[in-house]
C-alpha cells in the first residue's frame, strides 16, 4: 500500500525490513507471551495501515516517492485504503441473480 500510495520509484530491502518491524511492533506483549508471532487477524486492516505508514515515511525520507510528502502520512495512507463499494450494481441484472 505504501509503495502504491507514494508511487515509489523502487522497492528496497530496507522497506521489507521496515514492514517486518512495523508488524512486529504491533503485537501486544500478552499475545507474544501466548506464542503468537503476528497481530490478530481481526486487526489486520489497522495493522496494514500502520505498517504502510511506517514504510511510506521511509520512502519519503529516502527520496523515492514520486508524490509530495503530506503533513500527515498516516492520514495520507488511510486515503489509499481500498473500499469495495458497488453502489451502481443495483439494476435488474443483479436482482435476477
Amino acid at each position: 500500500m505504501a509503495v502504491f500510495a507514494t508511487q515509489a520509484s523502487r522497492v528496497t530491502d530496507q522497506m521489507f525490513i521496515e514492514a517486518a518491524r512495523g508488524v512486529a511492533d504491533q503485537l501486544p506483549s500478552d499475545l507474544l507471551q501466548q506464542g503468537l508471532l503476528y497481530p490478530l487477524q481481526s486487526a489486520i486492516l489497522e495493522t496494514e495501515i500502520q505498517t504502510a505508514a511506517r514504510i511510506a515515511k521511509l520512502i519519503f525520507d529516502s527520496k523515492l516517492a514520486r508524490v509530495e510528502r503530506p503533513a500527515d502520512v498516516l492520514a495520507f495512507i488511510r486515503q489509499h485504503v481500498y473500499r469495495p463499494e458497488y453502489a451502481g450494481l443495483t439494476g435488474p441484472a443483479t436482482r435476477a441473480a
